[in-house]
């Protein structure tokens, strides 16, 4: 089957964002396969054809999004932190239900947060061309990180009505002070 037709990427689509919709209203132990096909729209045994349970749904798109995300925040000397940080937030608005379902989901939180720690430290080394990544800075880190979670988690809870230029002017200035204290 080929994964790149259209057709599938619709269904797929169609099934990520009823399982967003869902998990807004239960956990996603309490979610059916009939219920998510049903608020997607689709036939159960579609369901089936791509998926072999709602488990294996929910860890493919948590894998998929952990990914792209790592894919925008690279260390490279061609782009600012303004640009990398617009990217992160247009995807977050690209993919808000998504990204609303999973940042409510301590396991995801705490699963991203670790892996923005290590980007953040690769690209701190990278820039910097030091190796060691002290205690400190590890306290630092997670503070930092944790407070970019926290806006964007608000952002969502309010449905991403807050403009996004102002969102990103916000995380950039936290970010400006938190690299001054470096």
């Amino acid at each position: 089957m080929n994964t790149d037709d259209r057709r599938i990427r619709k269904t797929k689509k169609a099934l990520r964002e009823a399982l967003a919709e869902l998990m807004m209203k239960k956990e996603l132990r309490s979610i059916t396969i009939r219920e998510l096909s049903d608020t997607a729209d689709v036939h159960r045994a579609t369901f089936y054809a791509h998926y072999k349970d709602i488990y294996d749904l929910y860890e493919q798109l948590e894998d998929a999004m952990v990914e792209e995300i790592g894919a925008i925040i690279v260390g490279d000397p061609s782009h600012t932190y303004e640009e990398l940080f617009t990217a992160v937030i247009d995807y977050v608005l690209d993919n808000s239900k998504t990204c609303r379902m999973f940042l409510r989901n301590r396991t995801f939180h705490e699963r991203i947060s670790g892996f923005l720690e290590e980007k953040y430290f690769a690209i701190w080394q990278y820039e910097t061309g030091q190796n060691e990544v002290t205690e400190e800075w590890r306290f630092l880190t997670r503070y930092h990180i944790q407070g970019c979670l926290a806006i964007i988690g608000r952002w969502g809870e309010n449905g991403y009505t807050y403009p996004k230029d102002k969102l990103t002017e916000m995380i950039i200035k936290v970010d400006t002070h938190f690299d001054e204290i470096l």
